[in-house]
């Protein structure tokens, strides 16, 4: 073997272990990139000496979490998705008129947002308490959502309060929601 081929050997070395190198830091930095802009979303209902009532969604992950599905359910029974036409009649059989947003398909969350999907504003204990026992026993949610990237399905749902849960057919997922009560004292959360 001469200098020659000892050279072109080492120089074809050295383009593969640069190619594998190559390659391994772009998936790890795609990796990073999805990673970077993960939402994180949660859903609990929450009840403020303000007088705020309700069921809250937010957004904690790295990025906008865009919602593609939702399912409300009532009693343990599917009724349709998070819509206008689906809960008003459900908001009809309260004493007080609950304010109510959309999760529409394609809706993005930002980054840190908050946002009240089913309150009353001025809650009254003797008033509402039918409200806040839909809110904590009745009313179950399941959200889908993905990041930008679009690669990933994830889901959120909304189980009412601990303190009043009861035993779920879908209890025992790895998906939850987490919920908060009185005076806005959090209880501990499920991770996704």
């Amino acid at each position: 073997m001469d200098a020659n081929s000892v050279t072109a050997i080492c120089a074809t070395v050295i383009a593969v272990a640069s190619l594998v190198v190559s390659i391994t830091e772009a998936r790890a930095s795609r990796r990073h990139n999805f990673q970077s802009v993960r939402p994180l979303l949660s859903l609990d209902c929450l009840r403020l000496n303000s007088g705020l009532a309700g069921i809250r969604i937010r957004n904690a992950g790295l990025g906008p979490a865009i919602i593609r599905a939702t399912t409300l359910y009532f009693d343990g029974e599917e009724v349709g998705p998070w819509e206008k036409q689906v809960v008003d009649p459900l908001r009809d059989t309260f004493a007080a008129w609950p304010n109510f947003s959309t999760l529409r398909p394609g809706k993005p969350i930002p980054v840190g947002q908050e946002l009240m999907i089913l309150a009353v504003e001025d809650y009254d204990r003797t008033r509402d308490a039918e409200f806040w026992a839909a809110v904590t026993q009745r009313i179950r949610i399941h959200v889908q959502y993905e990041s930008i990237y679009g690669n990933e399905r994830q889901g959120a749902w909304f189980e009412g309060s601990p303190a009043y849960r009861k035993e779920l057919p879908w209890q025992g997922r790895n998906d939850a929601g987490s919920s908060m009560d009185d005076n806005a004292q959090t209880e501990p959360s499920q991770s996704l």
